[in-house]
């Protein structure tokens, strides 16, 4: 399994930062890092996710990593 941070800011529907840590504490830690780098900036959303692998990431959380127009290209 592979543990990822992301850090996405709504306002821009823009991913900021994505990494990948090798464990979940470490990604937690990463998190709680990030939520204090990012406080404040209601439109910041700061994630840690585990999956498979980065592609299965994209697939599972892909609001994170598409523009709108290809989010609804996928309910179609």
């Amino acid at each position: 399994m592979a543990h990822f941070l992301l850090i996405y800011d709504r306002d821009t529907g823009r991913l900021v930062r994505q990494e990948r840590y090798g464990s979940s504490a470490e990604a937690m830690q990463a998190r709680f890092a990030a939520e204090r780098e990012f406080a404040g900036q209601e439109q910041v959303e700061v994630v840690a996710l585990t999956a498979e692998s980065e592609e299965a990431l994209r697939r599972t959380h892909g609001r994170y990593f598409l523009t709108l127009a290809e989010l609804a290209d996928r309910l179609r």
